[in-house]
């Protein structure tokens, strides 16, 4: 794919993700992207297509009881391989969460290259996906085998810990 190609179809995905921030479920509050604001075209932002990376920045808003008290900064990394490879995405808000390594790094099927990508899949499915897995991990994807068998075996001592987190890192959902 042409580097013209991909840049319209990152800067298409741009606009889809911006859409997230009205009424949308999940809501998803774009911070950054390679495109500015005031970019009415994605020719002016030509630079992100030569790029081997674009970093995207936002914050994703969950509707579970306990991660619904907060919001959570995300990035993804995009290749310039675009739709044909997964973004990477990382928490840079500490959230204490089976699927969320220490590094930030997000874990799910969805987003590995050999599983269950397809590059028919858009960056607001990738929000769709993190917000569903934060609200309801499938554990078979944790990066803490502890965290995981403590959200499984003891739910009401990984809540407190969740909720505790929540408080002290999250930002506010304004």
């Amino acid at each position: 794919m042409s580097g013209a190609k991909l840049n319209k179809e990152l800067y298409n995905n741009i606009v889809l993700l911006k859409l997230l921030n009205t009424n949308s479920v999940p809501k998803f509050q774009l911070e950054q992207s390679p495109f500015a604001d005031d970019d009415d075209d994605e020719s002016e932002s030509s630079a992100a297509a030569n790029q081997k990376e674009v970093v995207v920045t936002g914050r994703i808003f969950p509707d579970s009881d306990i991660y619904n008290q907060g919001s959570f900064k995300i990035e993804m990394k995009i290749l310039n391989s675009f739709p044909f490879d997964p973004p990477e995405v990382r928490f840079l808000t500490p959230i204490y969460h089976p699927l969320v390594g220490q590094d930030g790094k997000f874990c799910n099927e969805l987003l590995q290259k050999h599983a269950k990508w397809s590059n028919k899949i858009s960056l607001p499915d990738v929000v769709k996906a993190v917000v569903k897995h934060i609200d309801d991990p499938n554990i078979d994807y944790a990066l803490s085998v502890e965290l995981g068998r403590e959200y499984k075996e003891n739910r009401a001592e990984f809540n407190r810990k969740a909720l505790e987190y929540v408080k002290k890192h999250a930002l506010p959902r304004k």
